[in-house]
């Protein structure tokens, strides 16, 4: 070998690790969609053009191109359950796909129900869980422990709730890969090779099973409350960015500054959007909900969405509310645990911001 071929030091800055590598991009990074301290007709112009940003991020575009289809709904299946009844139904949400969900109509009352779209979390069960359909010891933790039976909570609370399946879980976990939640990322993937995204998949039958109840004379959507927990959190925060008749939005263990959470700390592939922080952090996608009451949800001990970083985003989040007039129409709830619903400091929101208020 001559002097002239022989190999050379790295630079002094090389190598990098992949962690200071993230941090360079955060430090640098000029997104279009943040928040830049808009008022006025300004602030409504950088909601509009934002969510048109972030429909584009999510794929919508892409949905939307493949064809519009009729929900053409049909009710499956009913269910005399414990104060309620419990109606399955499904949806076409785009050619090809119908997504299932349970209809929890509570027994007391008279319709039109107010309403409340609630969205689970990572969990074999898919919808199972969120009605309280779990037993044994799955139902001792996510039920008794995590509170994570949501739309069970909201029919005994006296409201009709939505609950449908997230792709990859459930009803709609692929046949071919049983493992619930294994499939995030092929479905992921996938999806990113045709300009879509899981995350987006998912809003998008959550928006449609929320027309599904606009269409629907048992139930009040005027308005349509949504809650969604981890996975479903995002979902709940993704929709109601996009759809302005839902409110109120309660968002349990996922709104956290993304630099502090996915960005630090290993999260199931469904979490990476694709350009989403062309759209803002955490807080700029909030901030298109406003000046509609959101309630945060977060565990003082969640170590995969750590309670630094969700305070980061809410004071972040709060100046945006108060350029919307309504700084009193966010707020935050720590709760005592780790990463899990909260079901007192949901319900207790949701009554204070529908027309209805619960029995109980």
């Amino acid at each position: 070998m001559t002097d002239d071929a022989r190999p050379t030091a790295p630079p002094d800055t090389n190598p990098i690790t992949a962690g200071e590598w993230t941090d360079r991009l955060f430090d640098r990074r000029d997104s279009p969609g943040a928040y830049d301290g808009q008022t006025g007709t300004a602030f409504d112009r950088w909601q509009t053009e934002n969510r048109e940003r972030l429909r584009s991020t999510l794929g919508f575009d892409v949905i939307e191109r493949d064809g519009r289809c009729d929900l053409d709904p049909e009710l499956v299946a009913t269910a005399d359950a414990d104060g309620h009844e419990r109606q399955t139904w499904t949806v076409r949400t785009e050619p090809g796909l119908r997504v299932p969900f349970y209809l929890l109509v509570p027994d007391e009352g008279e319709p039109p129900y107010p309403t409340v779209l609630t969205l689970h979390g990572h969990t074999p069960a898919g919808k199972d869980l969120t009605a309280g359909l779990v037993t044994g010891e799955e139902r001792e933790r996510t039920i008794d422990s995590e509170e994570r039976d949501m739309a069970r909570q909201a029919v005994d609370r006296g409201y009709a709730a939505l609950a449908p399946d997230m792709r990859g879980f459930g009803d709609l976990t692929p046949p071919e890969d049983p493992r619930a939640g294994g499939t995030c990322r092929t479905l992921q993937v996938h999806a990113q090779l045709f300009g879509r995204t899981l995350a987006g998949d998912r809003t998008w039958d959550a928006l449609r099973v929320a027309a599904f109840a606009r269409d629907h004379a048992d139930l009040d959507t005027d308005p349509l409350a949504v809650t969604g927990h981890s996975g479903g959190g995002a979902v709940a925060l993704f929709a109601a960015a996009l759809d302005t008749e839902l409110s109120p939005a309660v968002v349990s263990s996922y709104f956290c500054a993304f630099e502090e959470s996915i960005a630090a700390v290993d999260h199931c592939t469904c979490n990476y959007v694709p350009g989403l922080l062309e759209s803002g952090e955490s807080w700029d996608l909030a901030g298109l909900i406003a000046p509609r009451p959101i309630r945060v949800l977060a565990g003082r001990d969640d170590d995969i969405f750590p309670l630094a970083g969700v305070r980061r985003a809410f004071e972040n989040l709060q100046p945006i509310y108060e350029a919307a007039g309504a700084p009193d129409a966010c707020d935050l709830v720590v709760g005592e645990g780790g990463h899990r619903y909260f079901a007192d400091a949901a319900w207790s929101f949701v009554d204070d911001h529908l027309t209805f208020r619960s029995a109980r």
